[in-house]
């Protein structure tokens, strides 16, 4: 009888420790999608970003007239043309193609200038919010910030941080 009262009384002592210690945490969010939504700057780099888009786009639009162009051209005189013009401008037509679809994958593809400008673009605006996040963490002694919007850490005290603690340990097992 006496052991339970003392497993309960140590249970009751822990269970009160971990509350006080989760009581002074500090837990934060933010929403990022609403940060770059109503921040300025990101309106001026996002209109900088579409002007830019909006001309690869019309040297991309000429240049699918071209091809087109020369294709009508190609067909409505098909019947006129000797077989040496008419090879050379099936010829050109496969060119300026080509040239187009190297066009579209340099600038507007998956790995383009489109992507690489996006991210040129909104680097220094995520560097000032994490500035100001890191600021508002350390100053106000936030524990954890998370992201509403993506659902993920977004900043935490070092002291928290157990990535060189695994590593650690995964590298000793090895051996």
């Amino acid at each position: 009888m006496k052991y339970q009262s003392i497993v309960r009384t140590a249970g009751m002592a822990l269970l009160c420790v971990g509350v006080a210690a989760f009581a002074e945490m500090k837990i934060g969010y933010i929403n990022s999608q609403k940060i770059f939504k109503d921040y300025q700057g990101t309106k001026e780099a996002q209109a900088k970003f579409e002007k830019e888009v909006a001309k690869w786009e019309q040297e991309a639009s000429v240049m699918k007239k071209e091809i087109e162009d020369l294709r009508n051209q190609l067909e409505k005189q098909s019947l006129l043309l000797s077989t040496e013009r008419k090879k050379d401008l099936e010829e050109q037509v496969k060119q300026k193609y080509l040239k187009y679809q190297e066009f579209l994958q340099t600038k507007l593809g998956q790995d383009g200038e489109v992507l690489k400008r996006n991210e040129e673009l909104t680097a220094p605006i995520v560097e000032k919010i994490n500035k100001i996040i890191d600021k508002i963490s350390k100053d106000e002694r936030y524990d954890f910030i998370f992201d509403e919007a993506n659902g993920g850490l977004i900043w935490a005290k070092p002291g928290y941080d157990l990535t060189d603690r695994v590593v650690r340990m995964l590298n000793s097992e090895q051996q």
